[in-house]
């Protein structure tokens, strides 16, 4: 027989039966782990099977930031290119104003 840890005296109000419980060490470590094993598993099928409601808005939300990246992105070499556009037609049209003058 296993060295007693714990003993829970159980008296319901106007009941006459007593329920004791005589608990172990181990017996209570079986039972913690039981507890946490049986928390995590229902934390996790919670979180498995039905997954966060903002995770579609969310997902929509990035993919959206991801097109507005690559838009700027797109903008941003087209002014590039634009710019160098505009500096060769300065330079020509400086080229056309000096025959001109001559």
């Amino acid at each position: 027989m296993s060295e007693r840890f714990c003993s829970l005296i159980v008296l319901g109000p106007g009941a006459p039966n007593t329920i004791k419980l005589h608990l172990s060490r181990g017996a209570i470590v079986i039972l913690i782990l039981a507890f946490l094993i049986s928390f995590f598993v229902v934390v996790w099928a919670a979180m498995g099977l039905n997954p966060p409601a903002q995770t579609v808005p969310r997902t929509t939300l990035e993919a959206e930031n991801l097109a507005l990246r690559l838009e700027t992105t797109n903008a941003a070499i087209g002014l590039q290119k634009l710019d160098a556009k505009v500096t060769e037609l300065e330079d020509l049209s400086k080229k056309i104003d000096a025959l001109v003058a001559k």
